[in-house]
């Protein structure tokens, strides 16, 4: 740990986001839909040992370890937390995932050349950055021209309180807006890309037996034993405060997983289109 934990205080856990806190108890931080979406990926993107992805706030590896599970491609997964990045090398030493290398670093100046990779996993890092734009032009910057991007944005299918989003943004540390799925079809209605597949899904609402039994799994782990008891009993009132919160804020959200493509000069835009049928 960055910390030992210890030597952890009340004040640490007091002064800890959600990310960071997730860091400390190692839960599995998944994009949204999980191995929904890293299905999606797999069945509609031809990756190879040849392949090269850059995944964008990997937090603790879940998705990038999960690609590598099917396919030894090359993956560089990056994040800004250092607690988190140091449990996902873990991760990946155990499962012996040395095509992956964690990295810290941020996408509003990812450090790599032009044309890089293949295939960019974005997760719903795009929601919670300072400037879309600039986060996006960095993508298409390192992207190779028959690349896709993968963006797993979550969105308000009903409208929340503004005491819910005020509380999801001091768990995050992050000041949210809400947003919608014609928001994110604007934004990335764009002169750089074209949009070659969405697929779209709700959250369900997990009922209270569910997260009481989850919160107490993820809290009973042997390594938070060493936490003082008075600091160890101020991280379960926390954490299980912030499940119930993200619990009530998901039941009012989906989320789209979206293909996005460079643009290429020569292609018209396609003008018969068709729909799924059962």
């Amino acid at each position: 740990m960055i910390k030992q934990l210890s030597n952890l205080s009340i004040e640490d856990i007091n002064s800890m986001n959600y990310n960071e806190i997730i860091a400390i108890t190692k839960e599995t931080n998944r994009p949204p839909g999980g191995r929904i979406t890293i299905n999606d990926i797999i069945t509609n993107l031809n990756i190879t040992e040849q392949t090269t992805i850059l995944e964008i706030g990997t937090s603790t590896g879940y998705s990038a370890l999960e690609i590598s599970r099917f396919v030894k491609c090359k993956i560089i997964a990056i994040d800004i937390n250092d607690a988190s990045l140091e449990e996902a090398r873990a991760r990946a030493k155990t499962e012996n995932s040395f095509n992956i290398q964690f990295i810290k670093a941020d996408v509003m100046k990812l450090p790599f050349e032009k044309d890089y990779f293949d295939i960019i996993l974005i997760g719903n890092v795009f929601s919670l950055v300072s400037n879309k734009e600039t986060a996006l032009k960095e993508c298409l910057r390192v992207l190779k021209q028959m690349g896709f991007i993968i963006a797993v944005p979550m969105y308000y299918v009903k409208k929340p309180s503004n005491i819910l989003v005020q509380k999801v943004s001091e768990a995050i540390r992050v000041n949210i807006t809400p947003q919608y799925k014609s928001d994110w079809d604007s934004f990335f209605k764009t002169p750089y890309f074209d949009l070659y597949m969405e697929k779209n899904y709700l959250f369900d609402r997990i009922n209270d037996k569910k997260i009481t039994a989850f919160v107490e799994d993820i809290l009973a782990r042997p390594h938070l034993l060493q936490i003082k008891k008075p600091v160890l009993e101020k991280l379960k009132a926390k954490y299980g405060e912030q499940i119930k919160l993200f619990r009530e804020n998901l039941s009012h959200m989906g989320y789209t997983i979206y293909f996005l493509s460079p643009k290429r000069a020569w292609e018209d835009p396609e003008l018969f289109t068709a729909k799924k049928t059962k």
